[in-house]
């Protein structure tokens, strides 16, 4: 009975870590450059494992040898989704779209960052010079590793497919574009549509993608599929209150059966 109570806990968890992923997926429906969150489940099965490893002297448990159970359900992340973003034209010379798979290359507080997101401002720094950067302030970096700072008696700025900036005539430096093999599986999500390189990760000069000044990539998220999923995490969510209901009536039950003496 403790197993029933403990399997439909495991099932609420689990629905309410699914709302929260198409809570934040619906929240960024217009965000620039959103990577929808994609999630899924997995069933805590029983593992194989060496015999030492449960036994009591070295466990402090005891169970059979060569095993340990498992049971319920747990809500899991496959990553983010970076595929289907539409090229949206804005007008603005500050939007840059990224055509192709790359990532614009950010300075974080710990180091280097990623997004998809090229909805640019300028940035003031503490010397009084302009720096580009993402709507966060993180400065957003040159191939040669640095913030790219906007020249004094610059009217306008250009950028170029190759991401050569063109401050009129005059030519400023190129921006970073970078792209990342296997991004859903090797990129961490840091906040604010910004991402750091997970473990074996890594991130090479870009071949495939060119810029777009103008433009943005729209969020990737479909409103009606996650509207459709809520629904399925809220039947989930009383299925699963439904089942420790019933567990914990019984267990009740069980226990005034015991009380009495029966």
């Amino acid at each position: 009975m403790g197993q029933t109570l403990y399997n439909g806990l495991s099932g609420l968890t689990a629905a309410n870590q699914w709302l929260d992923q198409i809570g934040d997926n619906l929240a960024n429906l217009e965000t620039p450059g959103f990577a929808q969150d994609q999630g899924t489940f997995a069933d805590a099965l029983t593992m194989q494992v060496y015999g030492y490893e449960t036994d009591p002297s070295a466990a402090n448990r005891v169970t059979p040898p060569g095993w340990r159970g498992g049971s319920g359900v747990i809500a899991e992340s496959e990553g983010r989704d970076f595929t289907n973003m539409n090229l949206e034209t804005t007008g603005n010379p500050m939007d840059v779209a990224i055509n192709g798979p790359g990532f614009f290359v950010v300075q974080g507080p710990q180091g280097k960052l990623y997004t998809r997101a090229g909805d640019f401002i300028w940035s003031q720094r503490p010397d009084g010079r302009f720096q580009l950067a993402t709507q966060t302030g993180e400065p957003v970096l040159s191939t040669t590793g640095q913030p790219i700072i906007k020249f004094t008696n610059a009217t306008s700025m250009t950028v170029s497919a190759d991401g050569q900036i063109m401050y009129g005539t005059q030519a400023g430096p190129r921006i970073a574009l970078a792209e990342i093999g296997q991004p859903s599986a090797r990129l961490i999500p840091e906040g604010n549509n910004l991402y750091s390189l997970g473990a074996g990760g890594q991130a090479s000069p870009a071949t495939q993608s060119k810029l777009v000044q103008g433009a943005l990539l729209t969020s990737n998220v479909n409103e009606s599929e996650q509207m459709t999923k809520m629904i399925e995490a809220q039947n989930l969510y009383d299925e699963n209150a439904e089942s420790v209901s019933i567990a914990n009536q019984m267990l009740s039950i069980a226990d005034t059966i015991r009380q009495n003496g029966g």
